[in-house]
């Protein structure tokens, strides 16, 4: 029977939240029945009263220097103790003390120190479902954990579950989240070895005695593993330390060694973060090139360019190289990463093997073999239907593996050639393969790219700066300023024309971007002005070999069915009469496109 409460006065200032001047108030009571759930007005808030007892709270501070993953602190919620109300605190209280009370009577053998461990677990579950920063799903109608956009946000109203039932979010719906786990492991007909050791130790494994090694390295500074990992940390401290006190010695998670590029672990420099993280992350190749005798599969899911040219920069100090990548359908549709704008659909899988790098090579060759086969893997993967930035960043690894045959690589002057500036060669050379040679002004490039990967529906707010972010110099927030995209809340889509006509003095001049010159001319077209229509295309296209034509062309290849591609179609069906009848000096009505 969960619980929905609500700051009591909605628009109060983050000082009075600091100064504890806010109070709650029981939204709803909802309860199961056999029709599903219903909800109803509280009968009284004494009927469900704010516990005022003695509360052993946890004062373990949060990582308030992080704001990209914790923008709570701002809020007085500086503590993991903050994250819960006194109820919920109340109840993992009592809980905690009888599981100590249990360990006490039954003893600490081998089997039962394993079932502390799951019953640890649980505890855990239960207080990721009972905090005061978690969420009502209104469409699924569940409580939701605060962890979803892997960061710990702010909210102002959360669900509150009673642990007793088997609704969403009680003890027992947690539970069998566990058994469930431990019924689908028990089944698996294979053994496995484990080792208890850090990925960079070579003494794992002799040299070259693994066939393989399939690996998934943190992605950059996409997650704060460590950070994260606190809430739990400080929990199972409080049910596990007594048996397993070495553990727990330190009062959070270490975080020094942790192989990722977060600043605010060092200095708050994003320069020490990337050297920290290659260095790492080459120490970690360098023991795997060792073990392993024929290939390793890296997974890797983050699209930046800075990010990819550490991991490349990384497999390629390790006397390794790329040989192939692929997206790969593996996170989940329904994640909810609006923070991380680094962060893929899909993860890239790069396969690399041991490899030699001999002498050098000319940039000149080196960048025609990338263009080739770039345009190959980019219409290979369209054609398998990828799209978005997952399928440019997919790219990345085709053009590695050219780069990394040689030991350098060297533009005309004699200079070096990095990854960084391969990777943006990558990127271009993918981007121009989806627009199929088109060579026109950015915001028409941008408009036909983005139709090419996303069509016309709505997409994540984030995926609009990812896209602008690939081989183009144009600013993201030119791109709504000029109605290109339209938002709505956290979604966008791709304008149509008649969202864009809307300025008046849109694309009518030669020098205007062609797309707003093709979107004035389908108003026109819809219109059925012909005389205003032949002045248009006067101005804009009055050779068939104009941009501006190749350009409808393009939009009729790409435009699902509906009211713009009848426009386009009409255009291009009409196109040679308009082109041989623009010039003429005849004074047109409104009313005679048809005639």
């Amino acid at each position: 029977m969960p619980l929905l409460w609500q700051c009591y006065t909605c628009r109060i200032s983050k000082k009075q939240f600091k100064e504890g001047k806010t109070s709650e108030k029981i939204l709803a009571v909802i309860y199961e029945s056999n029709i599903g759930k219903q909800y109803h007005l509280p009968s009284s808030c004494s009927d469900y009263k704010i516990i005022k007892a003695t509360i052993d709270k946890p004062t373990e501070r949060m990582a308030v220097e992080n704001n990209r993953n914790f923008n709570t602190p701002g809020w007085g919620i500086d503590n993991y103790g903050d994250m819960f109300s006194n109820r919920q605190l109340y109840m993992l209280q009592n809980l905690n003390k009888q599981l100590t009370i249990l360990k006490e009577e039954l003893g600490t053998s081998d089997y039962l120190k394993t079932l502390y461990i799951y019953l640890a677990i649980w505890y855990d579950r239960i207080a990721l479902a009972n905090t005061s920063l978690g969420r009502w799903h209104n469409g699924r109608e569940t409580v939701e954990h605060p962890f979803s956009r892997q960061a710990i946000a702010m909210t102002f109203d959360y669900p509150e579950s009673n642990p007793f039932c088997t609704s969403s979010g009680s003890a027992l719906n947690q539970l069998e989240w566990i058994t469930r786990y431990l019924e689908s492991e028990s089944d698996i007909q294979f053994s496995a070895s484990f080792a208890n050791a850090s990925s960079g130790e070579r003494g794992q494994f002799e040299s070259k005695t693994l066939t393989a090694v399939i690996t998934d390295p943190p992605y950059y500074d996409a997650i704060a593993y460590a950070d994260i990992s606190d809430f739990f940390y400080v929990w199972m401290k409080r049910t596990l330390s007594d048996i397993y006190p070495m553990n727990f010695t330190t009062p959070q998670t270490p975080k020094a060694e942790e192989c990722t590029a977060l600043k605010h672990h060092h200095n708050n420099s994003e320069e020490e973060a990337k050297r920290h993280f290659e260095k790492k992350l080459t120490a970690i190749f360098d023991t795997i090139e060792y073990q392993t005798s024929d290939v390793v599969s890296v997974m890797f899911a983050h699209q930046s360019t800075e990010a990819w040219t550490t991991l490349c920069n990384s497999i390629l100090g390790a006397r390794m190289n790329i040989t192939g990548s692929w997206p790969m359908d593996t996170e989940m549709a329904n994640r909810s990463l609006g923070l991380a704008a680094a962060a893929l659909e899909s993860s890239v899988t790069v396969s690399c093997r041991p490899s030699e790098r001999n002498g050098f090579e000319t940039f000149k060759r080196v960048k025609k073999a990338i263009e080739t086969k770039v345009t190959e893997e980019v219409n290979a993967l369209y054609e398998l239907g990828f799209r978005g930035a997952d399928l440019l960043t997919a790219c990345f690894g085709q053009a590695v593996s050219e780069f990394g045959k040689y030991e350098t690589v060297e533009k005309a002057d004699g200079s070096e050639v990095t990854v960084g500036e391969l990777l943006e060669l990558a990127r271009t050379a993918a981007f121009n393969a989806l627009l199929r040679g088109f060579d026109g002004d950015e915001y028409t490039r941008f408009y036909i790219g983005w139709l090419q990967m996303n069509g016309i529906g709505d997409t994540d707010f984030d995926d609009a700066a990812k896209f602008a972010r690939v081989g183009m110099s144009v600013n993201i927030s030119d791109i709504f300023d000029k109605h290109l995209l339209i938002r709505t809340g956290n979604k966008q889509h791709l304008a149509t024309y008649k969202e864009r006509v809307v300025k008046d003095k849109l694309g009518i001049e030669a020098s205007d971007p062609l797309i707003d010159q093709v979107h004035r001319a389908m108003d026109n077209w819809h219109s059925g002005d012909r005389g205003k229509l032949l002045r248009h295309i006067k101005v804009v296209g009055s050779e068939a070999s104009s941009p501006f034509w190749r350009v409808l062309a393009s939009l009729k290849e790409l435009l699902p069915e509906g009211d713009d591609l009848t426009q386009v179609q009409g255009l291009i069906s009409n196109s040679a009469d308009l082109i041989q009848h623009c010039s003429d000096e005849i004074t047109y009505t409104q009313g005679t496109l048809f005639e």
